[in-house]
């Protein structure tokens, strides 16, 4: 992937997952993660194109946030070694 063809808003969002993920001593960066720090974003649009498509953003957060604690958690070496996910 080529980050300096992306916005910054965009790289900064996909930092931001990966900090959540390395945070959480998750192996890989999901989907769940990359829309979590979309939606966290204090000036991204996400948050607001979600709302008024009829989102309850709010009710979308908390649903990430039970997805992300699902996901398995790895320890010892690995963790801090966030990959992207499939």
């Amino acid at each position: 992937m080529r980050l300096d063809k992306l916005t910054n808003r965009l790289r900064a969002a996909l930092e931001d997952a990966q900090s959540l993920a390395a945070g959480r001593e998750h192996q890989f960066i999901e989907p769940a993660h990359a829309l979590a720090a979309l939606i966290d974003q204090e000036d991204g649009g996400a948050r607001g194109i979600l709302a008024r498509a009829g989102v309850d953003v709010a009710a979308l957060r908390a649903a990430l946030g039970d997805a992300l604690r699902r996901l398995p958690q790895v320890s010892g070496a690995a963790a801090g070694d966030v990959q992207v996910g499939k």
